[in-house]
């Protein structure tokens, strides 16, 4: 469930091996704008959906950025890093484990404080269409694995709005006939965020009878 909200809000955002031109040119126009923001904090809701097993499913969530550390809202679970240590918070269980930030990429596949390149290769893109969605003029773009047998999906699609060079939605199809579709609510940018957004507390959570479990 991380790795794919991950997956889907950071995919691809500089330029991919043998894609088509207008679709590498959108991406890294993308890639340029996100990297130039000290921080980033979104909101969004994730569908998992499976037609033939009748499951569609929405939550909602928030993601903020800065730098190498990060805060992930969802689901009942709060994950924080200053880029070193990750605290995940899990509120019905009443448990907060703790792992180091290697032990997080390894679960993961993700390097938080390279996320805006980390895709760089292995994918292939592909112009989509032009879409308006909710009074904005939208490029989509898909992407391809070039080694498909190693993913479990077959494509990605992104919605990236032309003014600003957002990500507005990003669907991966899955092989098995379930889809994961992230809707971007609401972005906000350069908010001056401070330290404490990412770093957790102990004691408040020890006094509230939360167990910790160190897996370090």
């Amino acid at each position: 469930m991380i790795k794919n909200i991950f997956t889907l809000l950071l995919f691809p955002l500089s330029l991919l091996a043998q894609s088509d031109e207008k679709a590498a040119a959108i991406l890294e126009q993308v890639g340029k704008t996100n990297q130039a923001y000290k921080d980033i904090s979104v909101t969004f809701s994730y569908t998992l959906e499976n037609a033939e097993a009748g499951i569609n499913d929405t939550r909602s969530g928030k993601l903020t950025l800065m730098g190498n550390k990060f805060h992930l809202e969802l689901m009942g679970q709060d994950i924080y890093s200053d880029g070193k240590v990750v605290w995940y918070v899990m509120k019905e269980d009443m448990e907060v484990h703790i792992k180091s930030i290697e032990e997080f990429k390894e679960e993961t596949d993700l390097d938080p404080s390279n996320i805006f390149n980390q895709y760089d290769k292995g994918y292939k893109s592909k112009f989509f269409a032009e879409e308006t969605i909710g009074g904005k003029a939208v490029n989509t773009v898909d992407l391809f694995p070039e080694d498909p047998g190693k993913k479990p999906y077959s494509r990605v699609r992104l919605g990236i709005d032309k003014k600003t060079n957002h990500i507005v939605y990003s669907k991966t199809f899955g092989k098995d006939g379930t889809n994961y579709l992230l809707e971007v609510k609401e972005m906000k940018t350069n908010s001056g965020l401070s330290d404490t957004v990412f770093n957790l507390t102990l004691k408040q959570f020890e006094a509230d009878g939360y167990d910790v479990v160190d897996f370090r």
